[in-house]
């Protein structure tokens, strides 16, 4: 597609063999996207022998700044994962990050990408932080976010929304959650599963500076490879459990949301 800078992740076994998996992750616990995710088509898909076609869209998180290779962005560590449940040839991630994009353009990019043929069987859309950096409203960020959904869910795939990173130089707190509690709105009208990044790395800052700290890159805002790591790490089990459930969300409660500090309360 023109001016998506998309990279379709090669599951070859040389791959593999060079780019081995990141070390362990001490990713806080309870974190993974709710609800359940569905995933029909990509569960039919891999039963009849297909690869699962997953699209990764979104903005630096995405693409991987901060990442010390193309091989450890979350999405190729995302796809290692996958690969050594299902083995090669059954999954195709296409990374179409833009690094500083904001959700109007990534909406565009995303639309386009749900009327191409053959259209992914899911889509992992990373959306909202460039949006309150560059002055954006969260009003206009929820409709956008509605109507990614609306886009993703006409083709007949399914989406997991990551929303937004927490880092320690957010100016005015209250404004930041605005936006945040937009993509929460926006997922929860659809009953689209959410990554709740925000909640995670906020709390996970306060219990573990630490911890936190060591998955950030230099400049204490993007994410490093064990940050990358984390993401895939959080993402590869709902991903795995819906196609082995044959798309179809288990009625299991959905995990909790991380509890607020104590600080936070």
């Amino acid at each position: 597609m023109r001016g998506s800078r998309s990279l379709t992740v090669c599951l070859l076994a040389a791959t593999l063999a060079a780019s081995p998996l990141s070390s362990a992750t001490a990713c806080p616990s309870g974190a993974r996207p709710s609800p359940a995710l569905a995933m029909e088509a990509g569960a039919r898909a891999f039963k009849e022998g297909r690869p699962v076609r997953i699209l990764a869209i979104g903005s630096s998180t995405t693409a991987g700044v901060g990442a010390s290779g193309a091989d450890q962005n979350y999405p190729s560590q995302l796809a290692r994962r996958l690969v050594d449940a299902w083995g090669e040839g059954r999954v195709e991630i296409t990374n179409a990050g833009v690094s500083g994009e904001t959700g109007p353009s990534t909406l565009g990019r995303l639309q386009s990408f749900m009327r191409a043929t053959p259209a992914p069987h899911l889509v992992i859309w990373q959306v909202g932080t460039n949006d309150v950096i560059f002055g954006g409203d969260p009003g206009r960020l929820k409709a956008l976010v509605s109507e990614g959904l609306a886009s993703i869910a006409a083709s007949g795939a399914a989406a997991v929304v990551i929303d937004q990173q927490y880092f320690p130089a957010i100016n005015d707190l209250a404004r930041y959650e605005q936006f945040v509690s937009a993509v929460d709105a926006a997922t929860s009208a659809r009953g689209v599963p959410l990554l709740r990044r925000y909640a995670m790395m906020k709390q996970w800052a306060t219990r573990d500076p630490a911890g936190f700290r060591g998955t950030l890159w230099w400049d204490s805002f993007h994410m490093n490879d064990a940050g990358y790591s984390c993401l895939a790490e959080l993402l590869a089990p709902s991903i795995l459990t819906a196609v082995r459930s044959g798309g179809a969300a288990r009625p299991a409660a959905a995990p909790a949301r991380p509890a607020p500090a104590a600080s936070e309360r």
